[in-house]
C-alpha cells in the first residue's frame, strides 16, 4: 500500500493529490495507542522542488511516545529543510477581506483622507475629547444601565465629525489603598459623526469612578493600517544560521519587501499548509538546512523609533476630559439570572475581588475538585510564552512531572507534563507556533500549529482539549498572514473532528495591552472571533473584557492576573 502510494506521488507533477492517511498508519505505525488519523490532509505543490518529499515522512521515533516532550510532533525534523531555490517568487496573498469586520474604522479613514488631505496633526482627534453623563443625576440603584456620551475633539477643541476612534472605558472602585477590588468594561457605540454612546450595566452596590482614555485616534489607527500594509519589513528581521555554517537574512516571503527582487532565494515554506519561509541563498549556493533562527532589532526603524513620537502625534492612551465622574449605586434588585441585561454587556466583572459572569452571576473561583475534573483529560497548548505560562502554572498547580529539552535558552522548546502518582492521569503538552517567533531556537522549536493538531492522537478513555493562541509575534505583518494562518487552522480542526468530533478546542482570547499596537491586538481579536465562530467544539476564552477592567502593561500576564485567567480556563474546560 506504501509503495502505490509513494509511486502516484511520484508520477504527479502537480502535488495537489490528496494521500490518504491509511498509507501512513496502516503500514507505519501499527500500534495500539496510536488512533489519530491524517485523512484529507491536503498538500500544496512547490514548482522547482530542490528534491521530492514523500507526502507523509516517517516520523521520528520521540513523536510516538506519549512521555516524550515531542510526542506528536510528527514534522517536526522536516522544519528548516529547503524545499526548493527560488528566483522572483511571490506567495499568494490570502484572499480574504479582513476590512469588512471594520466598517466604521474603514468608512471614517475614508472621510478623513477627504477632509484632511494635508494630514495636519491640529485637526487629529485629541484628549480635549469629552464624555458627559446621559443626566445630571448621578445616584442609580443596582440593575440600572449606566449611559454617557463621548464627543471627540481635535487639538483646537473642535467637534470631529466622524467617528473612527478607539476609545476604551471602565467603571471601577477601588480599595481606600488604591487597589482595585470592583469593576467592569463598558460598551461603547460609534455613530460616525464625532459622537459616541457610552453604557455600562450596573451590577455592584457603592461608589465608582468611570474611566474613558482615547487608546489611538482614527488618524492613528490609518497610520497603523498603513505601517502593517506596506511592502517592508522595518524595524527587524531574521538570521538564520544554515549546515553549512553561513548566516542569512529570512523572512515569511523577502520578494514581497523592497531590494529583494531580482535575488535568489531558498524556499524553506510548509508543504502541507501552504505557509512561506525564505531566507537569501548564502554565497555557496546552495541552500542546506537551517540549524537556529534569531531576530535582530533595529531600533531606528519603526515601529520601534516611532513609540516617543507615536503619543505626541497622536494622542495615544490619555484620559480624555470628564473622565474620573463618580456615581453612587445603592443595593437595589441583586443581578440574577433574570435580569434583564444590554446585548453588549460584558462576560465578566470584578467584585470584591472575585471574577463573576455576567450571564449566570457564578464566581469564577479556584475549585477544589479541578484534579478530579481533569482526570484523564489530555490538554494540548499551542501558542506562544503566552501560552506556555499557562502550561506552567497548570503544571505547578497541579504538581505534575515536566518532561522535555532544556528551556533556559530557548523558551519554546516542547514540553509534556503529567501526573505523578496514580490517583490521577492528567496530562498537558505545550507546543510554540510557526514562524515568524521571535525568540531564537532551532527550527524544530517552532511547530506550526496546524501541524500539531494533526499530530494529535485520541486515546479511547481520554478526553482531548486544545488550547491555543496566536497573535502577537504577527502583529507587525501585512494582515492577511494572520489571517491564512488562522484559516489554515481552522482547516487542522475540521479534518480532525472528521476522526474524532467529540475533541474540544478553546479559542484563547487577546489580552488589552496598553500599548501603541493596542489597536492592532484589537483586530486580530475580531478576526479570532470570526474565524472561529460558529464552530462545532470550538469554544472562546474571552479575555478582552477582563483585561480591559485590568489592562496589561506587558504581553505577559502578572500572576494576579494570570492566575485569575487559568481560573476562567479551568472553569471553561470543566463545564463543556
Amino acid at each position: 500500500m506504501l509503495q502505490n502510494c509513494l509511486k502516484l506521488f511520484m508520477q504527479k507533477k502537480q502535488l495537489f493529490a490528496v494521500v490518504v492517511a491509511a498509507c501512513f498508519y496502516v503500514v507505519l505505525f501499527a500500534s495500539t495507542y496510536l488512533n489519530q488519523s491524517l485523512e484529507n490532509n491536503n498538500f500544496v505543490k512547490q514548482n522547482y522542488p530542490l528534491k521530492l518529499l514523500p507526502a507523509y515522512v516517517i516520523p521520528p521515533s520521540e513523536s510516538l511516545d506519549p512521555f516524550s516532550a515531542y510526542y506528536g510532533l510528527i514534522y517536526k525534523d522536516k522544519y528548516g529543510q529547503p524545499i526548493r531555490m527560488a528566483g522572483m517568487y511571490k506567495s499568494e496573498k490570502c484572499n480574504f477581506n479582513w476590512k469588512q469586520y471594520f466598517p466604521l474604522i474603514i468608512s471614517s479613514i475614508q472621510k478623513y483622507k477627504i477632509k484632511n488631505t494635508a494630514r495636519n496633526p491640529a485637526a487629529f482627534t485629541w484628549n480635549t475629547s469629552t464624555v458627559t453623563l446621559g443626566t445630571n443625576v448621578k445616584e442609580f440603584k443596582v440593575g440600572d444601565t449606566l449611559v454617557a456620551h463621548l464627543q471627540a475633539k481635535d487639538r483646537l477643541n473642535r467637534n470631529k465629525t466622524f467617528g473612527g476612534d478607539y476609545f476604551r472605558a471602565r467603571l471601577i472602585q477601588k480599595a481606600p489603598g488604591g487597589a482595585l477590588t470592583d469593576g467592569i468594561a463598558c460598551d461603547i457605540k460609534d455613530h460616525l459623526n464625532g459622537s459616541y454612546t457610552l453604557q455600562v450595566p450596573l451590577l455592584m452596590d457603592g461608589t465608582f469612578t468611570l474611566e474613558v482614555k482615547l487608546v489611538l485616534s482614527l488618524e492613528g489607527i490609518a497610520g497603523l493600517i498603513d505601517f502593517t500594509s506596506m511592502q517592508n519589513h522595518k524595524g527587524h528581521n531574521y538570521s538564520a544560521t544554515l549546515q553549512t555554517m553561513e548566516i542569512v537574512e529570512c523572512n515569511v516571503d523577502l520578494n514581497i519587501y523592497n531590494g529583494y527582487e531580482n535575488k535568489l532565494m531558498c524556499d524553506y515554506g510548509n508543504p502541507r499548509n501552504g505557509e512561506t519561509w525564505f531566507c537569501n541563498l548564502p554565497p555557496s549556493g546552495k541552500c542546506s538546512p537551517i540549524t537556529w533562527v534569531v531576530i535582530n532589532y533595529q531600533f531606528h526603524e519603526p515601529p520601534y523609533s516611532d513609540k516617543a513620537q507615536f503619543p505626541k502625534r497622536y494622542g495615544t492612551l490619555a484620559e480624555i476630559v470628564g473622565s474620573g465622574i463618580q456615581i453612587n449605586v445603592s443595593n437595589g434588585m441583586e443581578h440574577n439570572e433574570s435580569s434583564t441585561l444590554p446585548a453588549s454587556s460584558p462576560s465578566v466583572y470584578l467584585h470584591q475581588g472575585n471574577w463573576i459572569r455576567t450571564l449566570d452571576s457564578k464566581i469564577i473561583e479556584n475549585k477544589q475538585d479541578f484534579r478530579m475534573c481533569l482526570d484523564h483529560k489530555q490538554v494540548y497548548m499551542f501558542g506562544d510564552s503566552t501560552i506556555r505560562q499557562f502550561f506552567d502554572n497548570l503544571a505547578k498547580r497541579f504538581s505534575l512531572n515536566v518532561y522535555g529539552p532544556d528551556s533556559s535558552k530557548v523558551w519554546q522548546q516542547p514540553k509534556t507534563a503529567r501526573s505523578k502518582d496514580g490517583n490521577s492521569n492528567i496530562t498537558l503538552y505545550y507546543r510554540a507556533h510557526g514562524p515568524p517567533l521571535r525568540n531564537p531556537g532551532p527550527p524544530s522549536s517552532r511547530p506550526y500549529i496546524s501541524d500539531s493538531i494533526d499530530g494529535i492522537r485520541v486515546a479511547k478513555r481520554d478526553q482531548v482539549y486544545v488550547f491555543f493562541n496566536i497573535g502577537v509575534h504577527l502583529l507587525d505583518y501585512e494582515v492577511s498572514l494572520y489571517v491564512r494562518r488562522l484559516l489554515g487552522i481552522k482547516e487542522a480542526i475540521i479534518r480532525h473532528h472528521k476522526s474524532f468530533p467529540n475533541t474540544k478546542f478553546i479559542v484563547r482570547g487577546m489580552n488589552v495591552v496598553e500599548s501603541i499596537e493596542e489597536w492592532l491586538i484589537l483586530r486580530y481579536e475580531t478576526l479570532l472571533r470570526e474565524i472561529f465562530k460558529n464552530m462545532s467544539n470550538v469554544f472562546y476564552l474571552n479575555l478582552w473584557d477582563f483585561t480591559t477592567v485590568m489592562p496589561l502593561d506587558d504581553y505577559h500576564p502578572n500572576g494576579f492576573v494570570l492566575e485569575k485567567e487559568v481560573l476562567l480556563l479551568l472553569n471553561l474546560i470543566c463545564e463543556i
